[in-house]
């Protein structure tokens, strides 16, 4: 009896899938709107505190790849540039609009809706969330962005750095102040154990 294999195919990379929607291939743009969107959202949520308006930036930032007839040079990854040009769109819009903080009804009605624990954890829970949220809000911009490519999107200090204009000296350096910056924020507001 032969036995039939079942070879894995590995995914595609960004640069790989960028590279088939530049020789033609459209499906390859939206397996990159897949493989990046959501976590391109997270990343301008942090910057802009607007659900709809990082949604509305993911896709403009998609979009300006789409046009720019492969200017991307693979000096970085694809990710880095893709973050990159949504940092440049969501610093354009704060400076147009200002800073305002949005809670949506989905991040409270989720709060609401956790049922495992006790109403009390939940209530001191979601607090605590909330004060780490404004305290990081009202960090420098830099102090932000690097803690949310760092330690939101997981970047390297290398990718964010390319993404900062930075070196990884520049970056490790702001990575420290902003986390003493932080610290001394949360515990400001009583928030030593967090």
């Amino acid at each position: 009896m032969a036995v039939i294999s079942k070879h894995h195919v590995p995914e595609l990379t960004g640069e790989e899938l960028y590279r088939r929607f530049l020789d033609g291939d459209k499906d390859a743009f939206q397996k990159l709107v897949d493989l990046y969107g959501h976590e391109l959202s997270l990343f301008l949520h942090g910057i802009v505190h607007d659900r709809h308006e990082a949604k509305h930036l993911m896709i403009e930032t998609f979009a300006q790849l789409a046009v720019s007839g492969g200017r991307f040079s693979e000096k970085a990854s694809l990710k880095t540039y893709l973050f990159t040009i949504g940092k440049n769109l969501a610093a354009k819009y704060v400076k147009r609009r200002g800073r305002e903080a949005h809670i949506s009804y989905e991040e409270v009605v989720g709060t609401l809706l956790d049922k495992t624990e006790t109403p009390e954890q939940s209530m001191e829970k979601e607090e605590n969330r909330r004060l780490i949220g404004e305290a990081i809000r009202t960090l420098k911009d830099d102090y932000r962005v690097v803690i949310a490519l760092l330690y939101f999107d997981d970047m390297s200090y290398l990718e964010a750095g390319r993404i900062m204009k930075k070196s990884v000296r520049q970056i490790g350096d702001l990575a420290y102040r902003a986390k003493a910056s932080l610290k001394k924020k949360l515990k400001d507001e009583g928030l030593t154990h967090v």
